[in-house]
């Protein structure tokens, strides 16, 4: 693959000091790509090398509510990024796409080394025409250590995607904005089983972009809100996350987060994190049995949780009230066991 044949989007507010860092190391790493800088009216992009500048009007965000505090502490930013990102690939004009924030870095053109390289699917659960690559930061199975432990299905990374342009058309297209009450004060259909219990939105920002596509395909999933997890829809989140993304770490992928990859926050959450690891290891599940995993030192977390899944899955797959008690069990214990590991590495 060419740098001439990719297109990428960086989109977002602009970081004086990490998105000049960002559109120098993609003429560094992907010399002959077309940018396209989609920021926010008014932003000042003097001296910020870009081909195509986008100034969209700024839909602005909400005032996030917390259960805690019962007051606002942040802004819920999501129509901010869904308007970024959906203006800058709908204008991208080349084969393929790159999605990144506008304080995103490129450390290395690795990622491309990995678009052909899961080629195995599902037809089934095939939605994308060419897996989508996407980072493993905040890609999440269940939540952290600092959540419930809880479920959170359809949760790929927004950080940073790259595909077929049309791919990523599809799959940010058919988004709507989040409106008040989705965004800062949704009533749960369950609200002792929300996979966080501060914030108050609908879904995970990840979330809203995945459920919302995942929709256009399967209208008739149920997942009204993130606290609506069951055994039926995580095991459909599954087959599809795993049949149309790959999900890359920093090493696997080159793009890299100063907030966030070397912060020890995320050192600390990765329980949860579908890594690159924890992703071949789906692959091979759920798209080719044939496929050997990386010779890596394995997560223990990851294998222990399991091993006691494999234990209750006769029980977790039962339906009515009995799937209920073995679906909070199963994921009571998984917080459990990733204390009890972390306690005694």
């Amino acid at each position: 693959m060419k740098s001439n044949d990719i297109t990428v989007v960086v989109q977002g507010a602009i970081d004086r000091k990490l998105t000049p860092k960002c559109l120098k190391s993609i003429r560094k790493y992907l010399p002959d790509a077309e940018i396209i800088l989609s920021t926010w009216e008014n932003s000042q992009t003097e001296g910020l090398d870009y081909d195509v500048l986008l100034l969209n009007q700024d839909p602005g965000g909400f005032k996030h509510d917390f259960a805690i505090y019962n007051k606002p502490r942040s802004m819920n930013n999501f129509n901010r990024q869904l308007v970024s990102a959906r203006n800058g690939v709908f204008k991208a004009s080349r084969q393929y796409c790159l999605k990144l924030r506008s304080d995103l870095v490129l450390n290395n053109s690795n990622f491309l080394k990995y678009w052909d390289k899961f080629n195995k699917q599902n037809e089934e659960f095939k939605i994308f025409k060419h897996r989508v690559l996407c980072s493993s930061i905040y890609s999440r199975e269940y939540s952290c250590q600092s959540g419930t432990g809880f479920p959170t299905p359809f949760h790929p990374s927004d950080f940073w995607f790259f595909g077929l342009t049309e791919d990523l058309k599809d799959y940010f297209g058919n988004c709507p904005l989040q409106d008040k009450e989705e965004g800062s004060n949704w009533n749960f259909k369950y609200p002792t089983r929300c996979p966080y219990i501060t914030p108050l939105w609908r879904f995970a920002p990840e979330q809203f972009f995945c459920v919302n596509w995942v929709k256009k395909y399967y209208p008739n999933v149920q997942f009204d809100d993130w606290s609506d997890w069951n055994p039926a829809n995580i095991e459909l989140s599954n087959n599809i996350i795993y049949n149309n993304f790959a999900f890359l770490g920093l090493e696997e992928s080159g793009v890299y987060s100063e907030k966030h990859s070397a912060s020890e926050r995320d050192k600390n959450n990765i329980q949860g994190l579908i890594t690159y690891q924890h992703f071949q290891e789906q692959y091979q599940h759920y798209c080719d049995i044939s496929y050997e995993p990386d010779k890596r030192k394995k997560n223990y977390k990851y294998k222990l949780n399991q091993h006691f899944k494999r234990l209750i899955e006769p029980f977790y797959k039962t339906k009515g009230w009995l799937s209920e008690i073995f679906s909070v069990l199963y994921y009571s214990l998984a917080v459990l066991i990733t204390g009890w590991r972390k306690n005694n590495d």
